[in-house]
């Protein structure tokens, strides 16, 4: 009885401040426990990241290796640049090598067989069917690499949604307790934890766009409420990690749809795009162009300068396309030494005119590597196709913009064709 007495002479604001510091110590701990979490996830992450990207450049050297065994190499070594043999070049691999040994061990990856080689016998290593049983298992080692920095960026996302939702659960029992003490008073606090607990709610976690929409209406009713300053302070914290969520995705995202060396979409990401740009123009009545862009002569180039400027070259190529893009445009890496450009809302006149000024405009640009002191030229073959005028659906604006690039190429190389002036039967076009 003497409990009992004690407990209803406790006022509702101490109870209040009570349940508060109990839910703000819980809070401290709780965002404590994340961070050091977070920050073991990021360092597992980025070691991961580094170790992939290096063994995806350790592959690009080694496919260089092999196809170039007869010819010396330039490297620089310490600001000098040194004519290597293939057996030092060899050398400089099993360095590169036993590096990345190092590098997958302290990032918790392991190298797929047949991937273990014998460092004893490299030159034997990097020879014939050795050679392509050890490329085999680099490119089998890099698949897994890929993969588990996939996994352990996800992790890292799940542990910022399980803490908002955290977050959340705190904030709940926190409106429930001040809602049974206070019997509806002190609407300062308690209509905007109800708000509050409605946006997250309303939280996907499936869905990134969603976590910027609950940040921005949390904003919204941050700016329109006279919040107590508690709830302000609980409120920024969680607009603050919707914000960290947002750019870590953003940053996820842009690791899987771009293509490394140029920096172009990737084809996976321009197929997508190029499925819902036709579904939505043929649903409101719009026109969707597509260039395919090829670099003439480009072998020819890589076999005069070397695939290091023909690299240079590439990457010179698809900054100069990005620069004449709009940003509703995709420009992409079709593969190899053929581009992509998906105009949404753009006529076959409109697509001509901006395919002629990137003709133009990659014609006159000059392109040389670091090592190269002369510059040379380089021209595009462009070939454009429009939905609806030209094809009733993806595959054969792919197809026709492909043949007017075919068309081109046939007729000189550096020159614009449009499918429409082909002159082909609509049944022969598809």
């Amino acid at each position: 009885m003497g409990a009992l007495h004690s407990i209803k002479k406790i006022s509702p604001l101490q109870a209040i401040i009570f349940t508060g510091t109990i839910c703000i110590l819980i809070v401290i701990a709780g965002t404590a426990g994340f961070l050091v979490m977070q920050h073991d996830l990021l360092k597992k992450v980025e070691k991961k990241q580094t170790c992939y990207l290096e063994l995806v450049d350790f592959r690009s050297k080694l496919i260089e290796y092999d196809l170039s065994r007869n010819l010396a190499h330039t490297i620089t070594v310490a600001g000098e640049e040194r004519k290597l043999s293939i057996k030092q070049y060899a050398g400089v691999l099993r360095l590169i090598y036993e590096k990345l040994l190092v590098q997958m061990q302290d990032a918790g990856l392991q190298p797929v067989a047949p991937m273990h080689a014998d460092r004893q016998n490299w030159t034997v290593v990097l020879t014939g069917e050795n050679l392509e049983l050890f490329r085999f298992g680099l490119e089998n080692t890099i698949d897994k690499a890929k993969v588990e920095t996939k996994v352990a960026a996800d992790e890292l996302v799940v542990i910022n949604q399980f803490f908002l939702f955290f977050i959340l659960a705190v904030l709940l029992t926190l409106s429930i307790t001040a809602g049974w003490l206070l019997h509806n008073n002190y609407r300062q606090t308690l209509l905007p934890l109800a708000q509050l607990s409605g946006q997250l709610k309303l939280l996907n976690r499936d869905i990134p766009e969603s976590i910027h929409d609950t940040a921005e209406e949390i904003k919204k009713e941050l700016a329109e409420t006279e919040y107590s300053s508690d709830i302000t302070q609980i409120t920024e914290s969680i607009m603050s990690f919707c914000g960290e969520i947002e750019e870590k995705n953003k940053m996820l995202d842009e690791l899987h749809i771009r293509d490394e060396k140029t920096n172009l979409y990737n084809y996976r990401h321009f197929k997508e795009h190029l499925i819902i740009d036709i579904e939505r123009a043929r649903r409101h009545g719009d026109k969707v162009s597509l260039a395919m862009i090829d670099i003439d002569y480009f072998k020819q180039y890589n076999d005069t300068n070397g695939h290091i400027a023909g690299d240079h070259a590439l990457k010179s190529i698809a900054d100069l396309i990005i620069s004449q893009c709009r940003m509703s445009d995709v420009p992409a890496r079709f593969g190899g030494d053929e581009f992509a450009v998906l105009l949404p809302e753009t006529d076959s006149v409109t697509v001509k005119e901006v395919a002629e000024r990137l003709r133009k405009v990659i014609g006159a640009a000059q392109f040389s590597s670091k090592h190269q002191k002369k510059a040379g030229h380089l021209t595009v073959s462009i070939g454009i196709a429009t939905f609806p005028g030209d094809a009733s659906d993806r595959e054969t604006l792919t197809n026709n913009a492909d043949r007017a690039l075919y068309m081109a190429k046939s007729a000189g190389r550096n020159t614009v064709v449009t499918f429409a002036s082909m002159n082909i039967p609509q049944s022969k076009a598809g």
